[in-house]
């Protein structure tokens, strides 16, 4: 046996590292994306856990979010203000609003934005496509940002901050200031700060008041209901071409909203390794069973797997799979 092969099947059979073992090697399969797509005849893997507008599902709160910042870009408010859990779907929203702006709109997406005042308006100028030099201060960078906004007074520009969260507190600070830029009649900039929950609490701190004042939209992502989760993940399913040959059952549907909370990250993730599940058994109606496989084997801590409808040879068939795959990768090579 391939040197390569055996130590992928030591690492499929070591009991520490058994929970997570099959997704980690399907997924380093080198050229392969998903092993299933081509048993349910998928364009692409539905349940990716990466932002993609294209699958945007809009549930009764997204559309309030996103209808709410909308409006307040082209309305010219100032500052947005767009707050959820971790997994909610707010990146995903970012870049929908992106997309949406994109042809009457300047935009700026800042995504590590835990940097000093200095760098966001260096950052900020360089997603404009503003020419500067890299010694220039602070104060000359927003000079040259100023000039900029100045000259596009019939075009609004628009800055989403995501995980606004990890923002220090003096960089926060000279993000109030950028709202400063103005004409007599209009804001020259409008700012969407997006973040975590605790963004709130941060901007509830007695020296960071002023921006919290300025704050004109809040926007709160919530949870999926169970009726969304249905529409949620039908809609995944149909853009990745889905034509009704894969299918989650009501029970199906109804686990994974009980152990995902409806956070639809971990909706995902669930699906993912459910649609696993259904691939190893040759089954395109996904049940309760597969999800309850998935659930064991992402380690869902708030849910209670009934482990006596689990046949263990189930994840071991996943794991020859992968290991003949692999096998396989390396033959061609």
């Amino acid at each position: 046996m391939d040197a390569n092969v055996m130590e992928a099947t030591n690492i499929l059979n070591n009991p520490e590292t058994r929970e997570l073992n099959s997704a980690i090697a399907y997924r380093s399969i080198p050229g392969n994306q998903c092993l299933y797509l081509n048993f349910y005849k998928l364009q692409e893997q539905p349940f990716s856990i990466t932002p993609d507008p294209e699958f945007l599902y809009l549930s009764q709160t997204h559309r309030s979010v996103l209808d709410k910042a909308l409006f307040g870009i082209q309305a010219g408010y100032g500052f947005i203000m767009i707050t959820g859990e971790v997994g909610t779907g707010k990146t995903t929203l970012c870049r929908s609003i992106l997309n949406i702006l994109k042809n009457n709109v300047n935009t700026a997406y800042l995504i590590n934005p835990s940097i000093s005042g200095r760098e966001l308006i260096a950052s900020i100028l360089d997603d404009l496509g503003i020419e500067h030099d890299s010694d220039l201060t602070k104060k000359d960078l927003l000079k040259k940002l100023n000039n900029y906004l100045l000259s596009q007074t019939d075009r609004r520009t628009t800055i989403i901050v995501d995980d606004a969260q990890t923002l220090p507190v003096e960089t926060l600070e000279d993000i109030r200031l950028l709202s400063n830029l103005e004409t007599t009649k209009n804001k020259l900039l409008q700012i969407v700060l997006v973040g975590q929950n605790e963004l709130l609490d941060i901007l509830a701190r007695p020296e960071l008041r002023q921006l919290n004042q300025r704050i004109a939209i809040r926007c709160q992502l919530d949870h999926l209901s169970l009726e969304e989760t249905v529409h949620y993940i039908d809609n995944r399913l149909n853009v990745a071409g889905n034509r009704g040959q894969v299918r989650f059952q009501k029970d199906a549907i109804r686990s994974i909203h009980r152990a995902s909370g409806g956070i639809p990250r971990l909706v995902n993730l669930i699906c993912d390794y459910s649609l696993l599940a259904g691939y190893v058994k040759q089954k395109e109606a996904i049940s309760s069973k597969e999800v309850n496989q998935a659930l064991q084997e992402l380690n869902i801590p708030w849910y209670t797997v009934e482990t006596r409808d689990i046949p263990k040879f189930v994840w071991f068939g996943v794991s020859l799979i992968v290991i003949l795959a692999m096998a396989a990768q390396f033959i061609i090579k």
